[in-house]
């Protein structure tokens, strides 16, 4: 499907007294948006915004472009439509998807003037690289609810095997981890426009949860090149948050088998072939085909495909080995992670110990035997008197299992960063989110995600009472930092101070029940330390 350019007349215009409106003209194009944009995620916004819903930053990533680099956005005739927020990157369970689908979205506080040079934030979604938009936070109601002034800016990028294809093949075509270089190319277009927007881009915040938390850690690693933002939020994610070997790995190679033989463009090891006959293909034959390897390991095996690995270029060596090396940009830090992290992302027909032990093996295969022994010490089973696991729900191992991969992918990871952090003398708060979602099912509890509703500050804008006293608090921590590098600097009066996280006084802020309290960095913390200590087994 091609980008809709559509040349519109609009009575709007740029005003002479330099406020933005909701036209902007760039090097490539003229784009039109909303100058008085007011319900967002089906709620009604506190105050209006200026709200451009979807920008190409590069050119469509289709045809000869497919599996290549980002490129330069292609010139536009007449002015863009940037009311609508346009298509998904292909990905499960979304109707409107396309490969065409390299858009950023901005919004800025209504009467925002281009020399303002407000603080800016860049979103990456999560989605575990397969999943995920632009606008799965309410970036609007964000920037429209916040105490101190910003722009923000949210990205679209390349998933599935369009974005992240690791294999041999893939690292002689010069092309992994495109998803991840469509990011930055996405960060250098916020350092060249943003300023027309009322942003300031010497004033850069990267925010990501979960894959999104990821990338913006290897972002901060990524020490071979000044960095063009000053500081990071990390929701439930890490650099050291996923399995992440490089390009030999032996699943990788039958993963991309696999993938080339639904595409019909099996070409041996000749690497041009196989890209040229990828580029040449109808884009459902590669998007049916990725999402079949998708179905098929997440599925079936619970392993996900696709997924962003050391490079040697972008990312030179795995997150663990550049915190004990000490190679990262020293910024502030804002991250933590929510209580029950993957009660919807993990199996739900696990009925005993060997099912439970099976799929973290599956998941890990270099856990030895006393790895083993050691986690079903950490996690009792149901039936041993006193565990925390018993009467679960769904099956009886859910709880169990949801537990250990919480703690090994996010809660574990969280502390890392933490702990790495605080040791170089960095910036770095930690929150523990446990305030349960309206309406959610009992057994998902304060689940992977549930924090973006509650810092974009949408409950707040559709309740009142605990609820929206607590999305209140949050998005002025996020809003402070973001402005300041300090989640404390520009709160009201009457908001609890959040201790940084030190290496001597290890302290967290706790965000629940309508309010927020510092408590001692404890929770599950012998599991934490266990995880913790075997990097190289969660490398695989």
């Amino acid at each position: 499907m091609a980008r809709g350019r559509v040349s519109i007349w609009l009575s709007v215009l740029l005003l002479s007294s330099g406020v933005l409106s909701a036209k902007v003209k760039l090097q490539y194009g003229t784009f039109v948006g909303y100058d008085n944009y007011a319900n967002d995620a089906n709620t009604t916004l506190p105050n209006p915004v200026i709200a451009y819903l979807n920008i190409p930053y590069a050119a469509p990533p289709t045809g000869q472009r497919r599996f290549k680099h980002p490129q330069a956005p292609l010139k536009i005739d007449g002015t863009f439509n940037s009311t609508v927020y346009g298509p998904a990157c292909p990905q499960p369970g979304v109707l409107n998807i396309d490969e065409d689908c390299l858009t950023l979205a901005v919004y800025a506080p209504k009467g925002t003037k281009q020399p303002d040079k407000l603080p800016v934030v860049i979103w990456f979604h999560g989605g575990a690289f397969n999943a995920g938009s632009k606008n799965q936070i309410s970036l609007a109601s964000m920037v429209s609810g916040a105490p101190a002034k910003y722009v923000a800016v949210g990205v679209n990028y390349r998933l599935g095997a369009y974005g992240w294809l690791p294999s041999n093949l893939t690292q002689k075509a010069g092309l992994l981890n495109l998803g991840l270089y469509d990011q930055a190319y996405a960060i250098d277009w916020v350092q060249q426009y943003i300023k027309l927007f009322g942003g300031d881009p010497e004033q850069v915040t990267l925010f990501g949860q979960s894959a999104g938390g990821t990338t913006v850690g290897y972002h901060m690693f990524h020490v071979e090149e000044k960095p063009k933002f000053k500081r990071v939020i990390m929701d439930s994610g890490a650099p050291t948050a996923r399995a992440i070997p490089d390009w030999t790995y032996p699943v990788y190679q039958t993963q991309m088998s696999e993938f080339l033989n639904l595409t019909g463009c099996s070409r041996g090891n000749d690497e041009v072939a196989t890209f040229s006959c990828l580029r040449e293909i109808p884009q459902g034959t590669v998007t049916n085909a990725s999402l079949s390897i998708f179905a098929k390991y997440y599925g079936g095996l619970g392993i996900y495909p696709f997924q962003i690995v050391v490079d040697r270029k972008y990312i030179s060596q795995a997150a663990h080995r550049s915190w004990e090396s000490d190679r990262f940009h020293k910024m502030p830090i804002l991250t933590g992670f929510n209580t029950n992290e993957a009660n919807a992302l993990v199996p739900r027909n696990l009925n005993t110990t060997v099912d439970f032990l099976g799929f973290l093996k599956r998941l890990l295969p270099l856990l030895s035997d006393s790895h083993l022994e050691k986690i079903e010490e950490l996690y009792p089973a149901p039936e041993v008197p006193g565990s925390p696991y018993a009467n679960s729900p769904l099956s009886p191992h859910f709880l169990r299992i949801a537990a250990a991969y919480g703690d090994l992918s996010y809660i574990a990871q969280v502390q890392t960063t933490t702990m790495y952090a605080s040791k170089a003398k960095v910036p770095v708060w930690k929150y523990h989110f446990d305030h349960l979602t309206p309406g959610a099912e009992s057994w998902i509890g304060v689940n992977h995600t549930s924090e973006l509703a509650f810092v974009s500050k949408v409950w707040a804008n559709k309740l009142t009472g605990m609820i929206a006293d607590q999305s209140r608090l949050m998005n002025a921590y996020w809003s402070s930092f973001i402005v300041s590098g300090d989640p404390n600097a520009r709160i009201p009066k009457t908001t609890p101070d959040w201790p940084r996280y030190l290496i001597n006084n290890q302290t967290e802020l706790r965000l629940a029940n309508g309010t927020a309290y510092p408590q001692p960095d404890n929770f599950r913390r012998e599991a934490m330390d266990f995880w913790r200590s075997i990097p190289e087994i969660l490398m695989h």
